[in-house]
């Protein structure tokens, strides 16, 4: 097993250890910062293969400053996107209940006229059944 592939192992979160293993990471990174790893792997602004090794490439050839700007910039894109994504979990779960709501409403309904309509055969049928019984008498 390569340095690499150990350092993702033990250092990395389970779901992002076949990500990491796709890219060439500064082993000190993996020491000094590996919350930086993490965004880059996470990011959904830093898309493609070539962006996020481009990133891991620039990590070396950085000065704190930068990386933490970088950091910050990612961090806020992480929250910003969790926000969205509760705010709309939210909204789908609204219109989910509303709409299920609704379903059952009409399905109530439907079950309530369907007993309706069998209670008047039955009952249609009774009539039937209790004229001839007289008309038999």
């Amino acid at each position: 097993m390569s340095d690499l592939q150990t350092q993702v192992k033990t250092k990395l979160p389970e779901d992002l250890h076949d990500l990491a293993l796709k890219f060439t990471i500064p082993l000190d990174f993996f020491e000094d910062d590996l919350e930086i790893i993490v965004l880059i792997l996470r990011s959904k602004s830093i898309d493609t293969h070539d962006e996020k090794q481009n990133w891991f490439n620039l990590l070396m050839m950085m000065n704190a400053d930068q990386i933490e700007k970088l950091r910050q910039i990612l961090i806020k894109e992480k929250n910003k996107l969790e926000e969205i994504e509760n705010k709309y979990q939210t909204k789908k779960k609204e219109l989910r209940d509303k709409y299920l709501n609704h379903w059952e409403e009409e399905w109530y309904i439907k079950k309530v006229n369907t007993i309706k309509e069998k209670e008047s055969e039955v009952e249609q049928k009774e009539k039937e059944e209790a004229d001839n019984l007289l008309l038999n008498l």
